[in-house]
C-alpha cells in the first residue's frame, strides 16, 4: 500500500534546540541526563496549536496549556509537557511536508496521516500565524 499523499508543509520542531530546552528541565529537576530530542512537527488546526510525532500520533495543549514532546535518554524513552512559549522556542526555520514526515507502513500510518492532514489543510501553517507572546 503505497498511495498518493496531498502534500502540505507545516513546521517542526527543531532537535537541537529541543535537546538544549530539556537538558536544562532536567538540571532544574536535579538530573544531569542530557536527552535528545525526537523529531516532531508542530501543526496549527481550528482548534490551536499540536505537536505530531513520526507515526502522525498527534496531543493538543492539555488542560494546564502545556504540549507534549519527547525525547530519549539511551534507549528509554522520556516524555514533557512544555508551555506554548517554550514550544515556539524549539521551532525550526525550516517546513517539512507531513505527507513526508509521517511515516508509511501499513494501514495505521495512513489513517494517522489522513487525521492531521484534514485537521490542517483549510488553517494557515504559516509561521507568521503563530501567536509569539
Amino acid at each position: 500500500m503505497n498511495r498518493e499523499r496531498p502534500s502540505i508543509m507545516v513546521n517542526q520542531i527543531d532537535t537541537d534546540k529541543l535537546a538544549d530546552l530539556l537538558y536544562w528541565k532536567n538540571v532544574e529537576a536535579g538530573s544531569d541526563s542530557r536527552p535528545q530530542g525526537e523529531a516532531m512537527a508542530i501543526v496549527n488546526t481550528a482548534e490551536g496549536l499540536a505537536t505530531v510525532c513520526r507515526e502522525g500520533v498527534g496531543w493538543f495543549q492539555n488542560e494546564e496549556g502545556k504540549y507534549l514532546v519527547s525525547g530519549w535518554v539511551g534507549y528509554s524513552d522520556i516524555v514533557y509537557r512544555i508551555t506554548e512559549n517554550e514550544l515556539l522556542s524549539c521551532l525550526s526555520n525550516e517546513q517539512v511536508d507531513l505527507a513526508d514526515f509521517i511515516n508509511r507502513f501499513g494501514g495505521r500510518l495512513e489513517t494517522n496521516f489522513d487525521i492531521w492532514y484534514y485537521e490542517v489543510k483549510d488553517v494557515s501553517q504559516d509561521i507568521s500565524a503563530f501567536d509569539f507572546a
